[in-house]
């Protein structure tokens, strides 16, 4: 009888209130934690809501409902929005600078070999995918040149004056990453070596590089260097520059994978050591996959600020994206202010390449991503 009565007891004793599932997760919940969690913090989110209500809608107006978006030139703009006719009128010098007409599909075709060496080195069978995508990307940077060039190939040759825009930004930066990525993978091992002389000269290169602001290492490519050539030797500006973004590159890499050597166990140096590899084969095949699945974030922010950096070849002269842009800002017939428009293009298009650098990168984290725990 006792037993019953315990059990019925037991059956009917009143369980405490819980909050209903949409007060305490979903989209309000998040909003009333986050944004309205105090009074401080609901003063801040009022504040920052008025201000975006201010700001937003006269900035979508000019860029959008009050723009002007077609016309010949900037007789057909108006001074209450943003003038797109600019950038339409502007855009093939903006992409390709002052490459020769009837020849822009060397850029394109270098363009395009990118992006496949890139999707390739996704999209091919594991088996043979390391085997073909690293010799893409390494030869990739010497055909673009020769294809840009076109002496050798038999093409009408362009000089490098009259290579520009954005897409030299693009080949530019990836052309000193792919080159400076095995530099910096032995310049990592040189600094980690037990030979004194191999370690010397990799500290002395890596602090060097990494300790000079990029903009000395432009001036010295394009105006000191020649000073050292002998007399009647002559190597074009473009590919100095480019040499000094190889080892400005090396050098902030060589630290990247330095901290990912450090990174992996030094069980995994001894197994490896175990079974027999030898230096070469437990570097590359043990060690490399596990120091760029460690370094791959500090990888990617390196790739965006070189990407970046090319902005400064107009310092020297070198008429990318930006330096493109301000010889159209003083072109005569567009001096009606239109500086707005042109950044706010370069800043958009920098940004959509950076972001989609960032996407590229997260996909590799998941693809070396070996951790099977929930």
């Amino acid at each position: 009888m006792s037993n019953n009565s315990n059990t019925a007891s037991r059956q009917f004793v009143p369980t405490p209130a819980q909050p209903a599932p949409n007060m305490s997760a979903g989209f309000v919940a998040w909003v009333r934690d986050n944004l309205f969690s105090s009074i401080s913090n609901s003063i801040i989110t009022l504040i920052v809501i008025a201000f975006f209500v201010s700001v937003i809608p006269g900035i979508i107006d000019w860029a959008f409902i009050s723009a002007t978006w077609s016309g010949a030139d900037q007789s057909a703009c108006n001074k209450e929005g943003a003038c797109w006719v600019f950038i339409n009128a502007w855009s093939q010098q903006l992409f390709y600078g002052s490459y020769t007409d009837g020849e822009l599909w060397r850029v394109n075709l270098c363009l395009i070999l990118l992006a496949l060496t890139v999707i390739s080195s996704f999209t091919l069978p594991k088996s043979f995918r390391l085997k073909l995508s690293i010799p893409l990307f390494l030869v990739l940077p010497f055909i673009c040149i020769a294809i840009l060039d076109g002496r050798l190939l038999g093409l009408e040759y362009v000089d490098t004056d009259y290579w520009g825009g954005f897409s030299l930004n693009i080949l530019m930066a990836a052309a000193a990453i792919i080159i400076s990525f095995p530099f910096s993978f032995l310049w990592a091992l040189g600094r980690r070596s037990q030979m004194p002389l191999a370690r010397s000269i990799s500290v002395i290169l890596i602090e060097f590089f990494r300790g000079i602001p990029v903009l000395a290492l432009f001036f010295m490519g394009s105006v000191m260097l020649p000073m050292f050539f002998s007399e009647g030797t002559n190597v074009d500006k473009l590919i100095r520059v480019w040499l000094v973004l190889i080892f400005f590159m090396s050098g902030y890499m060589a630290e990247v994978f330095r901290g990912g050597f450090q990174a992996v166990p030094k069980g995994q140096y001894e197994a490896a050591d175990s079974v027999g590899l030898s230096y070469w084969q437990k570097t590359l095949l043990i060690i490399l996959p596990q120091v760029i699945k460690v370094s791959m974030p500090n990888i990617l922010a390196t790739f965006v600020m070189l990407f970046k950096n090319t902005v400064f070849l107009l310092i020297i002269g070198i008429p990318e994206i930006v330096q493109t842009l301000q010889t159209a800002l003083s072109n005569s017939n567009w001096l009606g202010g239109w500086a707005i428009e042109g950044y706010v293009f370069v800043f958009l298009i920098f940004w959509v390449c950076c972001f989609g650098m960032s996407l590229l990168a997260s996909k590799i984290e998941r693809d070396l991503d070996t951790d099977k725990r929930d």
